[in-house]
Formats: structure tokens, sequence, C-alpha cells
């Protein structure tokens, strides 16, 4: 139940007296962002990892155009992308509206009317004289406009949760070119991996297709037997049975890449069908601090943002409780006669201070408050566990990744050793001084490396971009 008070000019003084008094009553406190404890460096953080702070546009470290100009066209075309960016428009929009509740609000109106009176209704009933005149045009036009005064402060909390809403919305979309650029990198890799697994699967098979043919001969002549024959033929066909799996994870990766990039799959073809190289990676990645997670990771920056927004709704529900006060008023001109309608005795107005006073709710406000304290406290909880997951994801990228490069050295270092083993193996054989079994397991050992290799090395590049994307990078701030 409210309670309403309203005087027209001038204004009551017990409207004068409630604004003196409540005039500097504030709902709710003043939102300060928490202070988390973050640990002073990254545990992992040894080997090529500095401090210095990493670039906006990390993937060029990769020193790969393509792999560039892939990215820049995922950035412009992404379907999901432009989406955010329109919920940011929205919710810059929604912004200006509650920013508008602050000012004044004012409309005009005009109004034409033929009306007729009622000769027995009570209009007429105590009419002193006869045959009054029953019908008439009524002419109007004029003015109103109200403005609500923020005594409680309901409207500045408003506002600040409107605001804080808006870069939620924004580092939203700035999550999502985080991810974005980080999954471009992944897939453009996975189909350079998927390119040079199927290049050296074919030659594999090339070789085999050789000892098989020879084998075969040999065998026709009588020089080898059953059991080699046999088995050259096996490692032929299982070489075979390797390029269809290989070709399918390819193309899954190019359509991913057009997925993202917006891009048709064919056009995606011709620019990426010559085989390129595994981009390399830079010889030291900076990272940061651990602190620089809280300003950098857009996920991180969206939860405290949410729980500015928990905490300003938090203040509109208790600044409900308070008495609100307004001032509403119209001004204008009528008459019944159209040459009478600009005449001063025309004039009309009307200025009216309002107030309205919460006395009894069954409970209502109380509980919305209690409702804003609990959404309150849940969204700090969010934004701790936002914080300790990107300290995670970060330590783990960071492990995850040098290991994976000091596993990719070893890898070409086992494969350079094999290849002078498989060349004196061959020959060996030709002389006749080793069975064909130890050149089949020399060649089986170092296509087993050797595809080992090119998943390391490229593993090693999406470990550097899942990295990138832990560590927040991938944007650049923007101004409302």
């Amino acid at each position: 139940m409210n309670t309403s008070a309203s005087a027209s000019h001038p204004f009551g003084c017990a409207a004068v007296l409630s604004i003196s008094l409540l005039g500097g009553c504030v709902a709710g406190k003043t939102y300060q962002k928490p202070a988390l404890d973050t640990p002073p460096q990254f545990i992992a953080q040894s080997g090529p990892f500095t401090n210095a702070q990493p670039g906006e546009r990390w993937w060029t470290a990769l020193m790969d155009s393509q792999l560039d100009a892939l990215i820049d066209t995922a950035l412009a075309d992404n379907p999901d992308l432009l989406a955010a960016e329109a919920r940011v428009r929205a919710s810059r929009a929604q912004l200006g509206e509650s920013e508008s509740a602050r000012i004044p609000q004012i409309n005009a109106d005009a109004r034409l009317s033929r009306d007729r009176l009622s000769r027995n209704g009570e209009n007429f009933a105590n009419l002193p004289f006869p045959n009054p005149k029953t019908e008439f045009t009524d002419y109007r036009a004029g003015f109103d406009a109200s403005w609500e005064i923020d005594i409680a402060g309901r409207t500045r909390h408003s506002m600040e949760a409107a605001s804080a809403r808006l870069d939620s919305t924004m580092e939203s979309r700035n999550n999502a070119r985080v991810v974005l650029a980080a999954e471009v990198v992944n897939d453009y890799i996975s189909f350079r991996i998927g390119q040079h697994r199927l290049k050296l699967a074919q030659e594999t098979l090339d070789a085999l297709t050789q000892t098989e043919n020879l084998v075969e001969r040999q065998w026709r002549a009588g020089a080898v037997g059953d059991i080699e024959q046999r088995r050259a033929t096996a490692e032929q066909q299982s070489a075979t049975a390797n390029i269809p799996p290989l070709e399918a994870e390819m193309n899954a990766a190019l359509y991913r890449l057009a997925a993202l990039t917006g891009m048709p799959a064919a056009i995606l073809t011709s620019r990426l069908n010559a085989i390129q190289p595994i981009p390399s990676l830079p010889e030291s990645v900076p990272v940061g601090l651990p602190s620089d997670l809280l300003r950098r990771r857009p996920d991180v920056r969206r939860a405290e943002r949410n729980l500015a927004a928990a905490s300003a709704d938090l203040g509109v529900a208790i600044a409900e409780q308070y008495p609100r006060f307004a001032l509403i008023g119209d001004i204008g001109l009528e008459s019944i006669r159209s040459g009478d309608f600009a005449a001063a005795a025309s004039r009309y107005w009307n200025l009216a201070p309002q107030l309205s006073v919460p006395l009894f709710s069954g409970g209502r406000l109380k509980q919305a408050v209690h409702a804003g304290e609990a959404n309150r406290d849940a969204a700090l909880q969010i934004y701790r566990s936002a914080v300790l997951q990107a300290l995670a994801d970060t330590e783990s990228a960071l492990i995850r990744y040098s290991h994976e490069k000091s596993r990719a050295q070893i890898l070409s270092e086992s494969f350079r050793t094999l290849e002078g083993s498989l060349d004196l193996a061959r020959q060996r054989y030709r002389a006749g001084e080793t069975a064909l079994t130890d050149v089949l397991d020399v060649q089986r050992e170092i296509y087993r490396i050797a595809d080992q290799r090119v998943q390391s090395a490229g593993q090693a590049v999406q470990y550097f971009a899942s990295l990138q994307k832990s560590l927040g990078g991938g944007w650049s701030g923007e101004s409302r």
C-alpha cells in the first residue's frame, strides 16, 4: 500500500519537508571491486616464459601470413561474433533507456473532440435556465511533464546496473574474440598437420610398395620365402589403410575453418591446398603476472561486471523501501470556440508534487532485498571461481606448452638418427647381409617417429594458442 500527497502550485509544506529530510538518503552502499589475492608468479613459469605483457595480436608471432589473414577474416565475418556485437548494441541502448529516467519526461498532446451531453443527466439536473447548450466542440493542446527526484538512489542504482550489464556484454564479445582466434589457430594447425601426415603416409606407402614389388620378384625367383612375401604385402596394405582417416581428419579441420571464418570450403581449399610448413614457435613467450589475468581475461572481467550489476540491483531493491517523490504537471490551451483558442483565458496549467510512501507490502519489498543480497553473494562467488579457473587454465597451459615443445625437439633428434639407420639397413639387405624384417622394422619405426614428430610440432603450436587464450589475448579495449 502506498500513500500519496499532491498539491497544486505553490508546493505544500509537507512535500518540502519530506524533500529536506530525505534528500541526503541514498539506499545501498557504493560498489567497490573486491580485492582478490593472486600468487606473485605462475608456478610453472620457467624456461621460455617472461613477465612481459602478451601482445594483442599474439598469432603474428607464428609468422604465418595465411593464418593472419584467416583470423582477420574470422574476426570480421564470424556469425557468432557478429551476434555478440549486436548484443552489445542492444545493451548500449538499454543503458540509454535507463539514463533517460533521471531527466524530466515531457509529452505533447492535442485533441479535437465533438461532445454532446445528456439533458437528463446529472450535469443539467439543477441548472436554473432552460434549454442549455448540450453540443459543442472542444479544442485542446498542451504539454505534460513528470520528473521523479531520485531521493533514495533508485534511479542511480538502476543506471549503475545497466552500465555494468553493458560492460558484461562487451566482455562476452571480447571473450568470443579470444576464443575465436584460438580456435582458428587450432583448426588451421590441424589442417596443416593433416597435410603433412598425409604426405608422409603416401611417401611411406610408396616406399613399402617398392619394397613389396622387390620382394614379390624375389619370391617368384625363389630367393625369399612365403613368410617374407606375405609380410611385405601386409605392410603395404597397412600403409594403404592409414590414408583415408588422415584425409577425413584434414577435411574436417577445413570445414571447421570454413564455419569459423564464414568462407566457403571451396575457397579455403584453393587457398590452403599448397603444403606449408607448420609455423615455428617464438624463442620466448611473454605471459605477464597472475594478477594481470584479472585485467586481461574477458571472462574474469565479465564476472566482475556481473557482480557490480548484482550489487546495483540490491541497491534498487533497498531503495524501493523508501519514499518516492515526483513532480508532475501540465500546461496548455483549451477552448470550445476555435476563435478563442489562443486567448489568455484559454490557458490552463497544473503543477503537483507527489510523494509516495510504502507502508505495507506483505513482506514483498523485504524479500526482494533478501533475494538481491543472495544474488550479489552468488555473483561474488562466481567471480572468485572465474579467477581461480583463470589461474588453473594458465598453469596447465604453461606446463602443456613447455613439455610438448621439449617433446617435439626430442622427436626431431630421434627422426634424424633413424634416417641414417634406414639407409644402412637397405644397403645391407641388398647385399644379403640382413633379413627383410630388419628393413621393414626400421621403416615402420621411422614412419612412427616421423608421424609423431609432425603431430608434436603441430600440438606445440596448438598449446601455444591455448596458452594465449588462457592469458586472455586477442582483444583490445573499446570505448562505449
